[in-house]
């Protein structure tokens, strides 16, 4: 199998947009991610997986925790920073505040702190399970950054339904009803009716 063509094909699968931080002794580190996924209600759980050569991969393991923040539609720059995409050398403004697991971005349209349950090693990548012990919303923010098909995209309302067909007129509709027992023969249809 062709991996441009897997990665093509899940780029198909419309997804949020996340930043997953965690601080080691006195440095944070971010990195964007959408291959990020609820687990479990009880307890509460959750899954990103990080590149195994990735630096995220030693502070998550060195943290013990990590954050999960959601990123809202105005938050595009962040996104491309953390994914080492950023073309400018200033970096865009962002800010990060301790919170439980992991630094909380300040002004994401939602955040988990998780603390590491456990660690499953898979191909190039390591699925990192997180046990949700923080959550925060930020209602200022109602639309959240999408990814689709290798793009950012944007949410937008969906088109209210068409008006439906003008209804018939009563006296179209006609039913008609006719006793019939097997072995006797059919009763003819009037026109149009079902064979």
């Amino acid at each position: 199998m062709d991996p441009k063509a897997f990665r093509r094909v899940l780029g198909l699968f419309a997804t949020g947009v996340t930043v997953v931080a965690a601080q080691h002794e006195d440095e944070i580190h971010g990195m964007t991610a959408n291959a990020v996924t609820s687990v479990s209600l009880d307890p509460l759980l959750v899954l990103v997986c990080v590149g195994k050569h990735a630096r995220m991969n030693q502070f998550i393991q060195g943290a013990g925790g990590f954050s999960i923040n959601v990123l809202a539609e105005d938050q595009e720059p962040l996104s491309r920073y953390f994914s080492g995409a950023w073309p400018h050398q200033a970096p865009p403004e962002f800010r990060f505040v301790p919170w439980p697991g992991g630094p909380r971005l300040v002004g994401a349209l939602a955040a988990m702190g998780c603390v590491v349950d456990r660690r499953v090693e898979a191909g190039d990548h390591s699925i990192v399970l997180g046990r949700v012990v923080a959550l925060h919303e930020d209602g200022q923010h109602p639309r959240p950054l999408l990814f689709y098909g290798g793009r950012y995209r944007r949410l937008t309302e969906a088109e209210p339904p068409t008006a439906p067909p003008e209804q018939w007129p009563d006296d179209t509709v006609q039913i008609y009803h006719a006793e019939w027992s097997a072995g006797e023969p059919r009763p003819p249809q009037p026109d149009g009716g079902l064979p």
